[in-house]
């Protein structure tokens, strides 16, 4: 049976900034709009099983790691840091889950999914705006195309 997993993306806004030498756990360090959302709302209404966090500077970041403030946005990385990136988070999640078969809801930008849903059967959110995403707007991905679940096929 498939399971079903949240992938976060981090957040800019951070607790530790004014001591960046302090550690937090990773599920309480970031305070943005969409983190929050996605971690009291979304993983519940899409009743994810486990969860892990897209941080640009860790990669998968599992939720329980404890870590200090940093300030790095994937969005802003070369593209090599990207495909990077998601070859690392890819293969970490290999290692765990079967990436054609379990599904990966992914809460965050495009620069947080664009590598990872050719790889993964994923659903993705649309931002409602510039600061949180909009968790009635799912688009789901299968082999990196848009797949329609209501007539079962892929969108071309």
């Amino acid at each position: 049976m498939s399971k079903i997993i949240g992938l976060i993306a981090c957040s800019s806004r951070k607790l530790g900034q004014n001591n960046p030498a302090e550690k937090y756990w990773a599920k309480d360090i970031y305070k943005g709009n969409t983190f929050i959302k996605s971690k009291e709302e979304g993983l519940k209404k899409y009743k994810c099983e486990e969860w892990y966090i897209l941080s640009g500077k860790y990669g998968l970041l599992d939720k329980n790691e404890r870590i200090s403030y940093y300030n790095l946005y994937l969005g802003k990385q070369s593209a090599e840091y990207k495909k990077k990136w998601a070859e690392n988070v890819l293969n970490t999640l290999k290692s765990k889950y079967d990436l054609k078969n379990d599904i990966f809801y992914i809460f965050g930008g495009k620069s947080y999914y664009e590598h990872l849903i050719p790889h993964l059967h994923c659903i993705v959110f649309a931002y409602k705006n510039s600061n949180c995403i909009d968790l009635n707007k799912p688009t789901e991905y299968r082999n990196g195309e848009v797949y329609d679940s209501k007539s079962d096929r892929i969108k071309r």
